[in-house]
């Protein structure tokens, strides 16, 4: 065997595993066993010495592979990439003793995921916008909660003392009634340990108490085998009584009778509720936390604090950063973009699908913005994007036994009837591969789901877990560890993390909508957002004597509908039967391994109305109709087939995102997008759930629903503690925030002791915020300055205490307002001249010799670096001539035809960046080279010292009167469009006048005809009785009435017709309705800003003349 010192792995500089540093072609190298104890020659694969030719690899020279190995396992590589670099040094060597390795040992950056300060600053603010609101809404049921408290003890607000609950940090709490998770506040029994949240004691003092339903329980008895391909049930599937067998048995009048005994005083005193409902009917509950007291309100107001400091109100939204977001799909490229959809007047049918290969740094803001939208996501070819290990079934049933001292058994499910059955993982993998059929010759499609269901997926599959984590994209959101974006990874190592994966998925595939026993992910809703990485697909072959035997099943499964679901052939409500391909050539036209359909959230509500209407006609367990429905999305129990979703779009008008998934697709799917899914081939697929800050409304909304449902529900426990994700979250961007306040503060201050350095440009239309936010951070640097320096004199060996004041001056006003900044260096250097002299002197080297041990090391380079200030004297750089040099004539006479055209040229002009960058250019240059006359040198400087604040002032004020002119042209252009949209609404109102008198006319004329039919039917009938009346003439009086009948069904479909448009116009009418409103409150709200500006212009036009004319005056007294 190689020994493990010869395993270990040997890396070069290329990319693909090449010496980059030869440029010699690497040719083909065989080599053939000379002997049985050559190293050299045992396949490092299969451990055996080969008797035939081998690959040796020319990058570690101590690795080969004989070709039975390289055939089987690695196919997708040729012999030269082998040659180039082994699979070991590839890192996707899948031999047995490389797949037990937890991680490559090479580039483990792609894993490890790393931020840079810039990065974290832009994503801590981007968190702190989008979080702030939840925690406020937080911290107000807190308050009420509190304030109930108050009034229960009759004390005031501050006075009440909210005890702490026993609970350790790694427990998880839940609310005995409803079964949500608590995070802080919440009422405890006095005398048992009955919890109950704060939703539930809201909804228990107004009566309205909708969580903590009872146990369902639905009894579903096997009608066996047969049944299930179209025979009869071992059981009659109905009683005598007319009832079904599976009818769910609940105990809601039991519950409601208990719940009236729930006993609560005027005071808004809960007591703990009978025993019936797991309390015990004697204690109090009272009120108590599991957080630090005020923790939210104090983290609540520090956030609100770093809101304003960072200016966020303002910060423009992700939509507003997408080129796309304003614009026609039908106009945009179509290269990133996949239509999915085919709804009329939405602008959403085309789903964002970029190349994972071709991703840079600014496609996130890309992904943000429709990601914000709740618009699903699909990156193509992440697979490229790894090292290579391969998913191949052979490998993952390698690996996953190599970590197992037992055989390993899986736990699967069947498609057919939806149970659970454990197999060998060999032939799990086996059926993966060829195909199973059950004892009819049915498709036997089975599905492995959330594996592993205990433990870690890095600990059953190591290296196939840095495989998968290196193809995620967008890891600042998808990285289960180390995700910036991902509020799941925010809670603090001694806490319970919820269990968000990565899973893996199995799943057999078939090319054919069978219509029972597909192979599906029913419809459901995840808690969470999710990605999911196709990582393997392979297609089963189906003979045409295969698919004549399942289109003899089918028929017997359609007869089996007709006497159990439909009537005459058709559904309920008159449509046909969807007829599916049964020939080989158009199954093999099938593009795509799954199928992928994601509903919109806004259309969710219509999907459960849809499912509720018509959930009799699926089937679930034992492929036996659907007889109950407790939530019809958390059920799981509905796949919509062709036909039912183009009834649903034909009922409902809504239609899903249809995305065909092929290998290598990761599928973004937003929480709260009910969403489905049908293999079309067997396929492995590994997701990773995550909680992005766009979302956590919705993961909110869902928990919601979720405490609504019944007690034994799959779906009932609050797995994700999305609150308390929040809470968290916002903790770490508080304190990241901090830090790099505190770092920009000692930033500021130290360069506010050397010279004075060009600030880069503010955008200042587009970042209204700049200059509170600058002013804010400005004056803390400034404090944060004074008490250093103070606190450096202080503990200064033998120098008496004082107590230095700095004056705070105003924040800079602009982009290039740096003004201020000098006037505290000369503070300082004031403050430092005037210090009473220590027996060390500021030149002696021993002048940072003693220091307090009790001091920061960043506080000991501060002051090293003031102390370099102070003996340098680098305080009055701008109110000093430059250093002298020598400039060329020619130089010099350009020099000055720019001077002078700056200064008879107006300020405006002056405050752009790039005529200031040159006037300070040409300014330093003349007074460097002495051009400029002595007698003028004190006003020059001067001027170059205070040229920044005004230039600055008159940029602010040129923007400001730029920005009123603007208004009243956009204000035109909103009121135009708010016309247009009245206009529109008189175009409906017309048309719906015109219908109704149409529909009041065809009324008119049905009466008038049943009318007239009555006495024909009577003399007909009377006619027949007496036999008075010829055959001719019964003849036509029956031919009459035929008539009249007939016009009478055909006036009655027109009228159907005429109230078909009618909904459709009402429809419209209160869509614009929505669409007005919001366009007139966009307007209102640019007329109270006209109002506003209008003022403001006025004023800022008279500054600026005002500057313009001291300009004026100012260049006057130069008398250059």
């Amino acid at each position: 065997m190689e020994s493990s010192s010869a395993r270990k792995r040997k890396y070069g500089d290329g990319v693909d595993g090449s010496d980059s540093s030869s440029g010699a072609s690497i040719k083909r190298q065989y080599s053939r066993t000379t002997g049985r104890s050559g190293s050299e020659s045992r396949c490092h694969q299969c451990q055996r010495i080969s008797s035939g030719r081998v690959l040796c690899c020319s990058k570690c020279e101590n690795r080969v592979y004989c070709l039975r190995c390289v055939t089987q396992w690695y196919p997708q590589m040729n012999d030269e990439a082998f040659i180039m670099a082994c699979p070991v040094c590839r890192d996707n060597c899948n031999c047995t003793s490389c797949l037990s390795l937890e991680m490559p040992l090479q580039d483990t950056t792609r894993v490890e995921l790393r931020f840079t300060k810039d990065d974290k600053l832009h994503h801590s603010k981007y968190l702190l916008k989008l979080l702030l609101p939840s925690v406020v809404r937080f911290n107000e049921e807190q308050i009420t909660e509190r304030e109930m408290e108050a009034k229960i003890q009759g004390l005031s607000l501050p006075e009440v003392k909210v005890q702490v609950a026993n609970c350790d940090v790694d427990d998880r709490l839940y609310c005995n009634n409803c079964k949500t998770s608590i995070v802080d506040f919440h009422r405890s029994c006095t005398h048992c340990s009955y919890d109950l949240c704060l939703i539930c004691c809201r909804e228990l003092r107004t009566c309205s108490l909708q969580g903590g339903q009872e146990e369902a329980i639905v009894q579903y008895l096997d009608p066996g085998m047969a049944y299930m391909h179209g025979q009869q049930p071992i059981y009659p599937l109905v009683t005598s009584t007319g009832t079904s067998c599976l009818a769910a048995k609940t105990k809601s009048n039991y519950h409601a009778k208990s719940i009236s005994e729930w006993k609560i005083d005027e005071h808004g005193m809960i007591f703990c509720p009978p025993e019936s409902m797991g309390g015990c009917g004697q204690g109090v509950l009272v009120l108590k936390q599991v957080l630090p007291d005020n923790w939210v309100s104090n983290m609540l107001a520090k956030a609100e604090e770093l809101y304003e400091l960072y200016g966020l109100k303002d910060m423009p939204n992700t939509e507003q950063r997408c080129s796309c977001s304003h614009s026609s799909c039908d106009n945009i490229a179509r290269e990133n973009f996949l239509k999915a959809a085919s709804r009329d007047n939405s602008d959403d049918n085309y789903l964002y699908c970029p190349s994972a290969v071709d991703i840079k740094a600014g496609d996130l803001n890309h992904f943000q913005a429709h990601w914000s939208k709740g618009e699903p996501v699909i990156v193509s070819d992440v697979l490229n994007t790894a090292y290579g290990l391969s998913w191949e079934p052979a490998v993952m049933s390698r690996a996953i036994q190599e970590m197992k001292s037992q055989p390993v058994n899986m736990i699967a499910l069947n498609c057919l009837d939806w149970c659970e059955l454990k197999l060998n993982i060999k032939k799990l993998f086996k059926g993966y591969m060829d195909g199973l059929v059950d004892k009819f010759d049915w498709p036997q499609m089975l599905k492995l789901d959330d594996w592993p269901p205990s433990g870690l997926f890095e600990e059953h599959l190591p290296r196939h877990y840095v495989e998968y984590i290196s193809t995620l994209p967008f890891k600042e959101y998808t990285h289960p560890c180390s995700g910036y974006l991902n509020l799941s990874v925010k809670l603090p190592n001694d806490h319970l993390v919820p269990d968000m994966g990565p899973k893996m998925y199995l799943a057999y595939g078939f090319p054919q909508e069978l219509g029972r026993g597909d192979s599906v992910t029913k419809i459901h809703c995840c808690e969470s957002d999710a990605v999911y990485v196709l990582a393997h697909a392979n297609e089963v072959t189906v003979t045409p004597l295969q698919l004549a035997k399942i289109k003899n099943l089918k028929e017997r499964h359609n007869l089996q509908d007709q006497r159990e679901i439909y009537i005459n052939g058709q559904i309920s409500n008159g449509f046909e039967a969807h007829t599916e391909c049964n020939n080989v050539e158009e199954l093999e036209k099938r593009e795509g391994c799954a199928l992928w359909d994601i509903f919109r959230r806004e259309d969710a509500p219509k999907l459960k109305e849809y499912l509720i209407k018509h959930f009799k006609e699926f089937r679930h367990i034992y492929c036996v109709p659907v007889q109950q429905v407790f939530d019809p999305i958390h059920d799981r129990t509905f796949y919509l087939s062709t036909e039912h979703k183009e009834r649903l779009k034909k009922e409902y008008g809504i239609e899903p995102w249809a995305v065909v998934q092929n290998l290598g697709d990761a599928v973004f799917v937003p929480a709260g997008c009910p969403c489905q899914v049908r293999y079309i081939k067997s396929c492995i697929t590994v997701s990773t759930g995550f909680v992005s800050p766009e979302n956590v409304n919705e993961c909110i909304r869902l928990a919601g629903e979720l405490r609504l449902l019944p007690q034994n529900h799959r779906a009932k426990e609050d797995k994700l503690e999305v609150k308390k994700l929040i809470l968290y979250a916002m903790r770490n961007v508080l304190d990241d925030l901090e830090e790099f306040t505190n770092i920009e503060s000692k930033y500021s201050s130290c360069h506010s002791l050397s010279q004075p350095i060009k600030t880069e440009c503010v955008n200042i239309s587009s970042d209204t915020n700049y200059l509170g936010s600058s002013k804010k951070m400005f004056e803390r640097s400034i404090q944060k300055l004074s008490v250093e320096i103070s606190r450096y004199f202080n503990l200064s060996n033998n120098s008496p205490s004082m107590d230095l004041k700095l004056p705070v001056h105003d924040a800079p006003s602009s982009k290039r307002d740096f003004l201020k900044e000098p006037k505290i260096s000369e503070d300082v250097s004031y403050a430092i001249s005037n210090r009473q002299q220590t027996p060390c002197s500021d030149h002696s080297p021993e002048f940072y010799s003693q220091t307090s041990v009790s001091l920061a090391p960043d506080t000991v380079r501060f002051f090293k670096h003031l102390a370099d200030l102070i003996q340098g004297n680098k305080f009055d750089e701008l109110k000093t001539l430059p250093p002298h040099s020598q400039l060329d004539d020619q130089i010099i006479q350009d020099y000055e035809k720019v001077l002078k055209k700056y200064l008879s040229g107006r300020l405006t002009a002056l405050a752009e960046e790039s005529n200031y960058q040159e006037f300070h250019k040409v300014l330093y240059g003349l007074l460097a080279c002495r051009r400029i006359p002595s007698r003028l040198h004190q006003k020059f400087l001067a001027l170059r010292w205070e040229l920044p604040n005004l230039t600055s002032r008159a940029y602010e004020l040129n923007r400001e009167v730029s920005r009123g002119m603007l208004l009243p042209i956009a204000k035109a252009k909103e009121k135009e469009e708010l016309a247009s949209m009245l206009r529109k609404y008189w175009q409906i109102v017309d048309n719906l006048v015109k219908l109704e008198k149409e529909r009041e006319f065809i009324l008119y004329e049905i009466v008038e005809l049943q009318a007239k039919e009555e006495p024909i039917g009577a003399e007909v009938t009377n006619s027949e009785a007496s036999g008075m009346m010829n055959k001719n003439d019964a003849g036509k009086l029956e031919q009459e009435k035929k008539y009249k009948s007939d016009e009478i069904v055909r006036l009655q479909t027109v009228n159907k017709a005429i109230d078909t448009k009618i909904i459709k116009f009402v429809d419209e009418a209160k869509m614009l309705q929505k669409d007005a409103a919001a366009q007139h409150y966009k307007v209102t709200s640019l007329e109270a800003l006209e109002a506003v500006y209008k003022v403001n212009v006025l004023n800022s036009m008279d500054k600026l003349a005002i500057m313009e004319l001291k300009w004026k005056d100012r260049v006057a007294s130069l008398d250059y």
